[in-house]
């Protein structure tokens, strides 16, 4: 199956029908009043087969919650959102790929896809996510954030890790580029010279995870440009 197609597949799996938000609430109240999560889902299909995903139910909660139906509740929230250990230390990883780039390193076990930045196959979860937003930081990092604060995570302490092949290898103005691209998006900029607007994620530290690691060769350290500013990557 190509990936244009699982990735269909799996929005059309996972949209918030209006079907799906009223067994949501439905469900959310046999919650609230002390039910087992996985019991009352599993005793509720979905018509077609499946069951419905916790993000149903966040959404619904903060539905309540918006309108003032409830009161915010910690307890239920932390009960209903998807995978509570990944932030339970209270900081939540952000992980974003690089974009294909030649890497220097000749390891003989290092998968290679055209599509990908070395050591990276396009079927896993974050490099799916990478290439459907063809690599650019801004949209990684917007789009997996709202992603994450849809299923009831907190994104007020960011863990960034970069990904991708030896992060060395790529020109200096592309590194500046992509770490200030993902800076602006943790704190609500469209551009580097835009006012701030929306939730501030003041707290983060940043990694860099790369497959091999090598100076930057002589040839790109005479040719590095520093970056400018530009929203756009460097050419």
């Amino acid at each position: 199956m190509e990936f244009t197609e699982k990735r269909q597949r799996w929005k059309k799996i996972n949209a918030l029908t209006p079907k799906k938000m009223e067994l949501a609430h439905f469900l959310l109240e046999k919650i609230r009043a002390g039910e087992d999560v996985m019991t009352v889902i599993r005793r509720h299909p979905l018509e077609g087969g499946g069951y419905l995903n916790k993000a149903a139910l966040v959404a619904a909660y903060k539905e309540l919650v918006d309108s003032g139906a409830m009161q915010a509740d910690t307890a239920l929230l932390e009960r209903i959102r998807m995978k509570p250990m990944r932030t339970l230390s209270g900081v939540t990883t952000v992980t974003v790929l690089t974009k294909p780039y030649p890497c220097p390193g000749k390891c003989i076990f290092c998968p290679t896809d055209v599509r990908m930045p070395k050591s990276y196959l396009p079927d896993e979860p974050g490099a799916m996510r990478a290439l459907e937003h063809e690599f650019d930081p801004f949209t990684q990092v917007e789009s997996r954030i709202r992603a994450l604060k849809n299923l009831g995570h907190p994104t007020d302490k960011i863990e960034l890790l970069i990904l991708g092949g030896t992060w060395s290898s790529y020109r200096r103005d592309y590194q500046e580029w992509f770490v200030a691209r993902c800076f602006d998006a943790m704190n609500g900029f469209h551009h580097r010279e835009h006012g701030e607007h929306g939730e501030n994620h003041k707290e983060i530290s940043v990694d860099s995870v790369t497959s091999f690691r090598s100076p930057l060769p002589q040839r790109n350290r005479a040719s590095s440009k520093c970056w400018t500013g530009d929203r756009n990557p460097p050419r």
